[in-house]
């Protein structure tokens, strides 16, 4: 029952928590075009994922696609991964971890038992 439970809340929070993400990423984006100078560290960058099925991979793809200032480019299923053009990673590491923030929240939602462990702690050369 508290699964079902944590699942509910994470389903009704989600707006919130995913709306959050765009309006912050629609700030920093439209106060640099605003402003003189650019702090835009553009890259690409591959992130491992621990989604598997195609429906999480779909997910947080197009849940990164639609945060302004990110945008995936490719992904691949064996192993699921996911190749991102970022507008700011000058700090990767904290790129990869707003990236698997907003995945663990969707595995946290897709799975009875929420997302799993990350043991991914360095960054993909």
């Amino acid at each position: 029952m508290t699964d079902l439970l944590r699942r509910t809340a994470l389903i009704v929070w989600f707006p919130f928590f995913y709306g959050f993400r765009v309006v912050v990423s629609s700030l920093r984006v439209a106060w640099d075009i605003l402003t003189p100078g650019s702090a835009a560290a553009p890259a690409f960058v591959e992130v491992p994922l621990n989604a598997r099925t195609d429906l999480e991979v779909t997910a947080i793809a197009n849940m990164i696609s639609l945060t302004p200032g990110t945008f995936t480019m490719a992904t691949r299923l064996d192993p699921p991964t996911l190749w991102i053009h970022g507008l700011y990673t000058a700090h990767e590491q904290d790129f990869l971890h707003e990236i698997h923030q907003m995945e663990d929240y969707l595995l946290g939602i897709t799975r009875p038992h929420g997302a799993p462990a990350r043991t991914d702690t360095e960054v993909p050369r």
